[in-house]
């Protein structure tokens, strides 16, 4: 795929899936900028690959959005959004404090609301804009323990459902990637907690995870970057207002 002109910007691009996804549209010719928190690893990557940027911003602060996008739109109009970064909260619910309700609330779904908001006028005037939300399984069904991340990744896919509604007169599109468990850090931390509080092994533990959601292996972050490229080749305008499951069922 021939991404070359195309400006893509993706959020939380300098670790895990966002690191796949920003390999990938790099790879197909695409200019890529990454952002984040971590203003050293963001500079790392883009030391390693071709033809990245890098803009540190707190995604659940408004006014460090808007200085981002700014910075980002300075360097080439944006065409392609990922939005990636999100955060996962495991808690009983009578355990998830109004802060950490709030929190994972502000950087899975507001943080969307201000990108986006940030970068519409730019993609819906664009050849082939896409906007495409990393939301989750957990955005389509329910799972103990993690009200807040669930109703968060639900908001996701609400979102993209009725702006894809409103994007239908234009060649830009939202839709959402729902991947299940994936072998980032974050499984990985999962997976230590359970061995640290039960003492079964990390293969015990990775499995107690699965069966949980009834997958059947680990999704790799490559597997989702491949779907984003699918979303934005220029034949993928009529896929619009989709949460595309990757769960390995």
């Amino acid at each position: 795929m021939d991404l070359s002109g195309k400006h893509a910007v993706v959020t939380g691009g300098a670790t895990g899936i966002g690191l796949a996804i920003t390999k990938a549209l790099s790879k197909n010719g695409a200019m890529v900028t990454i952002m984040g928190r971590n203003k050293t690893r963001l500079d790392e990557i883009a030391d390693t690959l071709e033809n990245i940027n890098t803009v540190q911003v707190d995604l659940t602060d408004p006014n460090s959005v808007e200085v981002a996008f700014k910075e980002a739109s300075g360097i080439a109009s944006i065409s392609i959004l990922v939005n990636n970064a999100g955060a996962a909260l495991a808690a009983p619910f009578h355990k998830t404090s109004l802060e950490a309700w709030q929190n994972t609330l502000n950087i899975n779904l507001t943080s969307i609301y201000l990108t986006t908001s940030a970068t519409l006028n730019e993609i819906k005037t664009s050849e082939h804009g896409r906007i495409i939300n990393i939301a989750s399984i957990a955005g389509l069904e329910g799972a103990a323990y993690t009200t807040a991340y669930c109703a968060s990744k639900h908001g996701v896919i609400g979102l993209t459902r009725a702006l894809a509604c409103e994007l239908t007169k234009t060649q830009a599109t939202i839709n959402a990637i729902c991947p299940g468990f994936t072998n980032t850090d974050i499984v990985t931390d999962a997976v230590n907690n359970i061995m640290a509080k039960t003492g079964r092994t990390a293969e015990d533990a990775l499995n107690d995870i699965l069966v949980s959601v009834n997958q059947n292996r680990m999704i790799e972050p490559s597997e989702i970057a491949d779907e984003v490229l699918k979303l934005c080749d220029p034949n993928s305008d009529a896929i619009n207002g989709q949460a595309i499951v990757i769960d390995g069922k």
